[in-house]
């Protein structure tokens, strides 16, 4: 029997790990959030705030005794409070290491981004490029990173740099772009759009982190789909697909780029300016080590995963307002700019 403490488990990426880890039945798992109980009849839960109750979560670890930590909380990119991204991101994280150290957890696997990095790449990135981030939320996901690697933890460390994720429960901004296709709107966009992202499917995270399970030693891997492919490609494929008419509307690059910092400046669009590297940047994992090291290959293409998350994305009973990413998102200014171009 294999015990499983994940934090954040009411977000996307908890639910998502404890579906998977529960087919094994010799896995057990507990479960933490601040929010409410989602899991009462599948694990067990303990309703605890990583910040300000570090002697529940102690005795927490003292009752249950975890083999493996799976770390999935986090306050992300829209959250405006720099001073709780902080306290979130980093410090709880240091409070949760120190306490898996005394705990002697086996395993720890931590949930970190590409959003450490925000310029433009020509080519794909290792594990060993240097940071980029301008944003708090940047920051604070490397210096963790940083953090658990020099930590006094004994046992093994995964770090796991996600890229743009995607599954059938994602909604939030991938709610609006979807809901434009289906209705047929035209789409717009800052530039041409031909810059190139990694993208990854929360099930081939999962895999990863169970990879790991047969893995010592402490390690950062990129975990990424295969495909380098253009937004705009990956757009118009899949408007083919659905059979929308929705077209691609391409704005001046300076202009649109204007237009988007004004609008989530005046938080007028569900985005920050952090989103602008969508349209400007190219960011492409090159995932070499963890294949070598743990493996594993992903079994979702982009192409798959969109097709999957755009059918799904208009079920209601996939919205969860306490959870960030499966919570409907408000179009704002969007509302209006679709009726005119």
């Amino acid at each position: 029997l294999m015990k499983f403490l994940i934090t954040g488990v009411s977000g996307f990426v908890g639910e998502e790990l404890v579906n998977f880890l529960q087919k094994d039945p010799n896995h057990s798992i507990l479960g933490i959030d601040r929010s409410k109980e989602l899991y009462s009849e599948q694990i067990i839960f303990k309703k605890c705030d990583l910040i300000s109750e570090t002697n529940k979560l102690d005795s927490i670890f003292d009752e249950f005794k975890p083999d493996a930590v799976i770390h999935c909380a986090s306050k992300i990119l829209d959250t405006y409070d720099k001073n709780l991204v902080w306290k979130t991101n980093y410090y709880a994280s240091k409070d949760l290491i120190e306490i898996s150290a005394r705990h002697k957890v086996k395993k720890f696997i931590f949930i970190s981004t590409f959003s450490i990095f925000q310029k433009n790449y020509d080519q794909p990135i290792d594990e060993n490029e240097k940071p980029s981030y301008k944003t708090t939320y940047g920051e604070t996901k490397y210096l963790t990173e940083q953090m658990l690697l020099k930590s006094n933890f004994s046992g093994d460390i995964c770090i796991l740099r996600c890229p743009i994720m995607m599954g059938k429960k994602r909604s939030y901004r991938f709610g609006i772009l979807f809901g434009l296709i289906k209705d047929n709107y035209n789409i717009p966009l800052i530039g041409k759009a031909n810059n190139k992202l990694s993208f990854v499917h929360v099930t081939d995270v999962c895999r990863a982190i169970e990879c790991f399970l047969q893995c010592s030693g402490k390690h950062i891997f990129n975990v990424a789909a295969d495909e380098h492919e253009e937004f705009q490609f990956i757009l118009r494929r899949l408007i083919k697909k659905v059979n929308s008419k929705s077209k691609l509307i391409h704005f001046n690059k300076i202009i649109g780029n204007l237009m988007f910092e004004v609008a989530t400046f005046l938080r007028l669009v569900p985005y920050t300016s952090y989103h602008k590297k969508i349209f400007n940047y190219s960011i492409i994992l090159d995932t070499s080590k963890i294949k070598k090291t743990l493996n594993w290959r992903p079994i979702y293409s982009i192409e798959k995963m969109f097709e999957e998350n755009y059918l799904h994305s208009f079920q209601n009973a996939n919205f969860n307002p306490d959870s960030f990413s499966k919570k409907k998102a408000k179009e704002g200014l969007i509302k209006i700019l679709k009726k005119i171009i």
